[in-house]
């Protein structure tokens, strides 16, 4: 019973801890107001829920499938973006995992649906100990946003960047499920290396997660569970950055390394879900 009134009281007090992503700094630097390189969706600083992800809002969030009025910021391999809070808020308030997803647009960023490939840039896990697993052993908890570098591999031209962090406190049993928050921003990725080269393995949203996932419908609370599964969304690609782990041992960041030959057999060094 006290496991079950603790959980009660912390949902209360994380209801109404609701944001969304709209500014962008540029290594360190703030790039224009709330919503000068995202597109601005009309969902606010509300969640969306379960069904809702099986919808094509579920790319940009409803309003957000033109970014006709929406400028494209000039970017290049190796900057690091960190992608803002909206409406006033300071941090992200809910435990969960964050993630960053990245999709080429086949030419003009701002007439792009977000209708063809996405792949996973960046996600973050646990950075320290389960036992504090309904709240501050997510890496994500309370920062003031995401932040992740442009892999420096990509072809030039211009890209959807989805920031995406999933609150899982009500995402138990008899909950109302998973909590998602993102928007897309719209940049350019300047000329890159001339070996420069698109991830195979991707995903397509809607479909790259789907309610009964392990990494969705995940109870936090009661028993308290000693790891977390894996962040839902597909794999991460060579090149692209990750923080923590699934026992929260270290809060480092480590990029996926290039996948290399040994003994006529291809490994990746770092992560068990790597594209190349």
């Amino acid at each position: 019973m006290q496991h079950f009134l603790y959980a009660a009281v912390a949902l209360s007090a994380l209801a109404s801890a609701h944001y969304t992503f709209t500014g962008i700094e540029l290594n360190g630097v703030k790039k224009g107001s709330d919503w000068t390189y995202f597109r601005e969706h009309t969902r606010g600083y509300m969640p969306t829920y379960g069904p809702d992800i099986a919808s094509n809002d579920f790319r940009c969030q409803p309003g957000g499938d033109s970014g006709a009025k929406t400028d494209v910021l000039t970017v290049k391999g190796g900057d690091k973006l960190h992608f803002t809070l909206g409406f006033g808020k300071t941090g992200m308030d809910h435990p969960g995992p964050a993630a960053v997803f990245m999709s080429k647009a086949p030419s003009d960023v701002k007439s792009y649906d977000g209708s063809g490939d996405w792949f996973k840039a960046f996600d973050s896990t646990l950075c320290s100990s389960p036992s504090a697993i309904t709240t501050t052993a997510w890496c994500s908890y309370k920062q003031p946003g995401v932040e992740f570098v442009v892999p420096d591999r990509l072809p030039a031209g211009e890209y959807l960047i989805r920031p995406q962090h999933i609150g899982l406190h009500e995402s138990q049993g008899d909950g109302k499920g998973a909590q998602y928050f993102y928007s897309c921003a719209q940049v350019k990725i300047e000329a890159s290396s001339a070996n420069a080269w698109l991830p195979t393995r991707t995903v397509k949203i809607p479909g790259m997660i789907k309610e009964q996932d392990d990494g969705v419908k995940f109870n936090i609370w009661y028993p308290q569970p000693t790891a977390y599964p894996y962040t839902p969304g597909g794999p991460l690609i060579v090149g692209g950055q990750t923080q923590g782990d699934s026992k929260g041992v270290s809060k480092s960041i480590v990029t996926v390394a290039q996948k290399r030959s040994i003994g006529g057999s291809m490994i990746a060094r770092a992560r068990d879900l790597v594209s190349s």
